[in-house]
């Protein structure tokens, strides 16, 4: 026998990444057989009330439900006091709470808001942050550009930093917030328009050998002509001022022209050197700046490191290797084997790969569920064709389903779906570590890869990096070897993995 316990919330918010953590926590507890701690939209409400639980048919959107079943009451009880602990942050003597914004001091060192509201409740909250002073991280989405553009336009009156709306990553004095990886501090100061393109540049500027001084998102809007890089200026200028911080890099998809233009002439202004990187762009966005270009992610992390004066020869994946993998793996295929499958929960990682192998692979029939300009767009995204790249974090999948990043099961079933295509040769991986994504996002793959690889008696390729910091509670260095073990190739970068993977499906283009 079993105990069960619904207990709704009314008008409570917390954010994915609260909710997962604290999930995570009370499923550990001693007694606990079930426990889910979600917000009550229609898919969450579904999902429990079809584990059982009896939700009340009067729980809205806006409602925090925590649903617990354990061995007694005893557990039962207990679960539910430290899910409320978590939710109220009471894990320390040290811990302060305050109960509004108008509490806050920023006399006693406050300094900076991170805010995971609804959208609706979120803006109002930044403009009293800003008004008192405090740099704020708006992770919260579904903002407005009208909200987005005051807040901004206020943030440069109080001489405040605005990150965001729809902000994921960032990093001030050694706390990475949100989705961020715990990088080592270092020289190197980035500007991210892009979340997870800044956090990789960010992790392959660890990986070969250096830091970061600071990590300033932007959201992913800052660029549109209605924003106009107003948060990136006032990022780079920031850095300018930090003594830590002596190479400067931008990160951003490729945006409004006119706005790249207009922060690229910022960029040339300041004292520091400063390194772009805007995914998709060409020589001719930087041909009268004096930035210096990159045009991968990996590109702009070394570049900058090279500009610190800081060696990175070694981290490179040389051509050499690159031919010596393409004929040994080119041997195991059948004749049936034919294409490149991506499984992406990195929107930008896709991105990247998709704009190497549609500029690598000329000729190349390339498939995504993505509307761009870079592949065929595919009549089915739950079934692949061809070569074919999948963001399993775009939004025909996250409507019914936690973004993979949080939730790694979705993406684990369409990587054994592709596994098991008799057409499919190689699969291409990426990964996050932090400690605001799922506690164990590699170690499943790892046996479905390893399963995946047994099962076509070795002759499948699956290619993966991990965009993670040696500091991440995921431990990269054991997911790393858990992938190796699998008969994985890891690589140090996606852009190295890309390159890989357009070198096998040239070969295998060429084999047809």
């Amino acid at each position: 026998m079993s105990f069960k316990a619904v207990v709704v919330h009314e008008n409570r918010y917390a954010d994915s990444v609260t909710l997962m953590g604290v999930g995570d926590s009370v499923k550990k507890s001693a007694g606990v057989l079930l426990a889910e701690v979600q917000m009550g939209t229609p898919v969450n409400l579904k999902a429990m009330r079809e584990l059982g639980f009896k939700i009340p048919a009067t729980t809205g959107l806006n409602d925090l439900i925590v649903a617990i079943e354990a061995e007694d009451e005893t557990a039962l009880k207990a679960a539910q006091e430290n899910v409320m602990n978590c939710l109220e942050r009471k894990h320390g003597a040290d811990d302060e709470s305050f109960n509004s914004l108008d509490e806050v001091d920023i006399a006693d060192g406050w300094n900076l808001c991170q805010i995971s509201l609804p959208g609706e409740f979120a803006a109002a909250e930044a403009e009293k942050a800003i008004n008192k002073g405090m740099d704020v991280f708006i992770f919260s989405d579904n903002v407005s550009l009208e909200e987005e553009l005051h807040l901004k336009q206020l943030g440069e009156a109080n001489d405040v930093l605005v990150m965001g709306p729809d902000c994921g990553v960032g990093m001030f004095d050694g706390v990475a917030l949100a989705t961020m990886s715990i990088v080592n501090g270092g020289p190197i100061g980035i500007v991210g328009a892009s979340g997870s393109g800044a956090q990789e540049v960010a992790c392959i500027v660890e990986k070969a050998g250096s830091g970061i001084s600071a990590l300033i998102g932007t959201g992913g809007r800052d660029l549109y002509p209605q924003i106009g890089g107003l948060s990136m200026i006032k990022g780079m200028k920031r850095l300018v001022e930090d003594s830590a911080t002596e190479v400067i890099v931008l990160v951003s998809k490729l945006a409004d022209r006119n706005v790249m233009d207009k922060v690229l002439t910022e960029a040339d202004k300041i004292s520091k050197p400063v390194v772009a990187i805007f995914l998709g762009g060409d020589e001719s966005l930087f041909a009268k700046h004096e930035v210096h270009p990159a045009f991968s992610l990996e590109a702009a992390a070394l570049k900058a490191l090279e500009l610190c004066g800081i060696s990175n020869s070694n981290f490179c994946l040389d051509r050499t290797r690159v031919e010596a993998i393409v004929n040994k793996e080119l041997e195991k295929y059948n004749e049936n084997q034919k294409y490149l499958r991506g499984v992406y929960c990195g929107g930008t990682f896709a991105e990247e790969s998709l704009i190497y192998l549609n500029k690598h692979n000329p000729g190349m029939e390339l498939y995504c569920n993505l509307n761009t300009s870079y592949a065929i767009q595919l009549e089915d995204h739950l079934h692949s064709k061809g070569h074919a790249l999948i963001d399993l974090g775009s939004e025909e999948f996250t409507l019914d389903a936690p973004h993979p990043v949080f939730d790694p099961e979705l993406r684990l079933k369409r990587f054994r779906q592709e596994a098991a295509d008799p057409e499919t040769a190689v699969i291409l991986l990426d990964f996050i570590t932090a400690p605001g994504v799922h506690e164990d996002p590699v170690l499943p793959f790892a046996q479905a890869c390893a399963e995946a690889i047994k099962a076509r008696k070795g002759a499948l390729t699956v290619i993966a990096s991990i965009c993670g910091s040696a500091n991440d509670p995921q431990d990269i260095t054991k997911c790393g070897q858990a992938l190796i073990d699998a008969g994985v190739i890891l690589t140090g970068s996606n852009h190295q993995s890309t390159l890989l993977a357009s070198a096998l499906a040239h070969a295998l283009d060429q084999r047809r």
